[in-house]
C-alpha cells in the first residue's frame, strides 16, 4: 500500500511533462479556434442571407473575410490576453494580412457593404475591451459576439440585394446573365405581405434568439451548474422563446405549415433540454462538453431546416 502511495505521488517523467506541454501549447497556439460552438454561429447567419438574397459570386470573397477575420479576432484575443508574447503573434499577423487582403477585394466588389462598417465596429471594440479586462466569457461578450455573427445575414443578403459595379461585374459576369439587376420582390404569407429585406431582417433575429438561448443553457449546465438562477433563467428565456415563435406562426409572421411547424418543433426542443439536462446533472451525474455540444448540434441542424426552408 505505501509503494503504491509512494508511486502515485511520483511525478510524471521530464519527458511526459515535456510531450504534455508540447501538446497544450499547440493547442492553445491561436491557429486554430478552440470555441467549437461557435462554427454554427459564424457559418449559419451569411448562409441564410446568401439564401435569402440569391447566392452571387461575390458571396466568396465576403464569406472568404468573414470566417478568416474570425479567425484573426480569436488569434488577436489570445494575443492580447497572454500579454503580447511573441509566441502567440504569428497567428495574428498571418490572419491579419489575408483579412486586409479580403477586406480590399470584398470592398472593390461590393463597395456598398463599408456602412456595415459603422456597425461591427462597436461591437468589436466592446469585446476586445472585454478581452483585455478578461471578461470573454461574459454574458455581455457573448451578447455582443452573437449580435455580430446574426448581423450577417444582414451583410450577406446586402451583398445579394445592389448590382455590383459594372468594373467589378465585368471581371466574373462580362455578359451580365448571370445576375442581371436589383431585385426586391413581394412575399406573401398569411395575406401578409414580406419584402426580402425584411425577412432578412426576421431570419436574423430568430437566430439571435436561438443562439443568444444557448448562453444560459451552457452555462447552467458548467460553469453556473450549482446556480439554480442560471437554470431558471434559462428555462424562462427558452419559454418565452416558444411563445415568440408561436405568435410569429400563427400571426403569418412566418410561414405556417411544415415550415411553421419545424420552427415550433426547434423552441419545443430547445425549452425541454433547458429543463430536462439540468434536472439530470442534478439527479445523476455531471454532463460532459461532449454530450452538450453534441445536443446543441442536433438542435442546431433543426433550425437549420426551418431557416433553408423558407428561404
Amino acid at each position: 500500500m505505501a509503494a503504491m502511495t509512494a508511486s502515485h505521488r511520483c511525478p510524471p517523467p521530464p519527458s511526459a511533462r515535456r510531450t504534455k506541454k508540447r501538446r497544450r501549447g499547440r493547442s492553445n497556439s491561436g491557429w486554430v479556434p478552440q470555441h467549437h460552438g461557435a462554427w454554427a454561429m459564424i457559418t449559419l447567419p451569411p448562409i441564410a442571407g446568401m439564401l435569402i438574397g440569391g447566392p452571387r459570386l461575390s458571396h466568396l470573397p465576403l464569406l472568404a473575410l468573414w470566417w478568416v477575420g474570425y479567425f484573426f479576432f480569436f488569434a488577436a484575443s489570445l494575443w492580447l490576453k497572454s500579454r503580447r508574447k511573441a509566441r502567440y503573434f504569428p497567428p495574428v499577423r498571418t490572419y491579419g494580412i489575408i483579412t486586409i487582403i479580403l477586406g480590399i477585394i470584398v470592398l472593390a466588389v461590393t463597395p456598398w457593404l463599408v456602412v456595415w462598417v459603422l456597425w461591427f465596429a462597436p461591437l468589436i471594440a466592446i469585446s476586445l475591451w472585454l478581452v483585455l479586462h478578461r471578461r470573454e466569457r461574459s454574458v455581455t461578450n457573448d451578447l455582443v459576439t452573437i449580435i455580430a455573427a446574426c448581423l450577417m445575414t444582414l451583410v450577406a443578403f446586402d451583398a445579394s440585394l445592389r448590382p455590383d459595379p459594372w468594373w467589378a461585374s465585368a471581371i466574373y459576369d462580362p455578359a451580365g446573365v448571370l445576375y442581371p439587376t436589383v431585385w426586391e420582390p413581394s412575399l406573401s404569407w398569411g395575406g401578409t405581405p414580406v419584402t426580402t429585406q425584411g425577412w432578412a431582417w426576421r431570419v436574423g433575429a430568430v437566430l439571435f434568439v436561438y443562439f443568444f438561448g444557448t448562453v444560459p443553457h451552457v452555462k447552467a449546465l458548467i460553469r453556473e451548474r450549482d446556480n439554480p438562477w442560471f437554470t431558471f433563467a434559462s428555462i424562462l428565456y427558452h419559454l418565452l422563446a416558444l411563445v415568440g415563435a408561436a405568435v410569429m406562426v400563427t400571426r403569418g409572421w412566418w410561414p405556417g405549415g411544415l415550415a411553421g411547424s419545424i420552427l415550433l418543433l426547434a423552441a419545443g426542443i430547445a425549452l425541454v433540454r433547458a429543463i430536462v439536462m439540468p434536472w439530470y446533472q442534478r439527479r445523476y451525474a455531471p454532463l460532459s462538453a461532449k454530450v452538450i455540444g453534441q445536443g446543441e448540434l442536433g438542435l442546431t441542424l433543426v433550425v437549420t431546416i426551418a431557416i433553408v426552408m423558407v428561404c
